[in-house]
């Protein structure tokens, strides 16, 4: 992985498995093919793709996805933000900014 693109390289002839999680994530090929089984259900069986640079696919929390690169790929496994329930601000609220405790 490249930590300042955020991007995966996989090399042609290994296979990558994905695990499930619990938040629905978005696989986007950057550069190159990639060959994709998506995990199946007992109502969907397992499914296979091709997936070309620019193409991307959403995978549902639980889902578990194995790739392969055609003849290499690089790729992103995004994850959307979690929400945070917003609490109304309270008098005498303390935060931790740069080693010193503030008061409001």
């Amino acid at each position: 992985m490249s930590d300042a693109q955020s991007t995966w390289h996989l090399d042609g002839g290994r296979a990558l498995t994905l695990a499930a999680g619990a938040e629905a994530r978005r696989l986007s090929v950057a550069r190159g093919r990639v060959w994709l089984t998506l995990s199946g259900t007992t109502d969907q069986p397992a499914e296979d793709t091709w997936l070309e640079a620019g193409q991307a696919v959403a995978l549902a929390p639980g889902q578990v996805a194995v790739l392969e690169g055609w003849p290499a790929a690089d790729f992103e496994l995004l994850v959307p933000p979690t929400a945070v329930a917003s609490r109304p601000a309270r008098a005498g609220r303390r935060f931790l900014l740069g080693g010193a405790l503030l008061s409001r």
